[in-house]
């Protein structure tokens, strides 16, 4: 049976190191208004959406390179995005850098439902970069260092209309990923990435052709007179 479901990406510039959760949250909650408003049901965040892409530095202390975890999810600086979604009706999905109560760390990312309850997490799998801080380099990607691989599997839920996924970046890269989220009936597969714009693309794309897919990038090619303005893009999408 034929859905329609109208989704909006939201891209969402780049995020100084320094800038606080509250205003990043705040970006979120201008865009989700902005896409509740052009009739999108579901607004996707890029991977690790709350904070800089801080695996670009080595951290030799802990507590600083914790700052950048959610240690709970809804906090106290994300419950106003999450009371937003549940007013107006509107789902979305999120990516945060999460910190457990054993102090594991992982790349993770969450599907909200119109009700602003959480019905989907996913723990990123395939971690690129490396392990050990390489001066040579013109920038770091400590991801191996700063995070350990996913240990939920590759999850779907079936959640506003259709069964939904959930990969994160280099994940798309593995056709296991793709395989076992198939062979769950997945029907819509949201990709979220963070990738340096300067990073060499991947000519190997791989996807589940029983799915729909949609991806959201962090940078926003849109620049005005007053510096880089999120970007947001709304369409409606036949599921199944």
């Amino acid at each position: 049976m034929s859905r329609t479901i109208t989704l909006a990406v939201a891209q969402l510039g780049p995020i100084a190191r320094a800038e606080s959760r509250e205003r990043v949250v705040a970006r979120l909650i201008a865009l989700l208004h902005e896409a509740h408003g052009r009739g999108a049901r579901l607004v996707v965040f890029p991977e690790l959406a709350l904070t800089t892409f801080f695996q670009r530095w080595h951290f030799d202390d802990e507590a600083e390179l914790d700052a950048f975890f959610e240690a709970e999810m809804p906090n106290a600086a994300t419950r106003p995005l999450f009371e937003l979604a549940a007013g107006l009706g509107c789902g979305f999905h999120l990516g945060y850098a999460e910190r457990t109560s054993e102090g594991r760390r992982f790349n993770t990312a969450i599907l909200v439902d119109a009700s602003g309850r959480i019905v989907l997490k996913y723990r990123k799998v395939h971690l690129p970069g490396h392990r050990e801080p390489e001066p040579w380099r013109p920038f770091q990607h400590l991801e191996k260092r700063h995070f350990e691989p996913g240990d939920l599997g590759f999850p779907t839920v079936q959640a506003m209309g259709g069964r939904m996924g959930i990969l994160i970046c280099n994940d798309r890269r593995w056709p296991e990923a793709w395989r076992v989220l198939g062979l769950q009936g997945v029907e819509l597969v949201m990709v979220v990435y963070n990738t340096p714009q300067h990073y060499p693309p991947c000519r190997n794309r791989i996807t589940c052709k029983t799915s729909t897919t949609i991806s959201c990038s962090r940078r926003a090619p849109i620049r005005t007179a007053s510096g880089w303005r999120p970007a947001l893009n709304a369409a409606s999408r036949r599921v199944a």
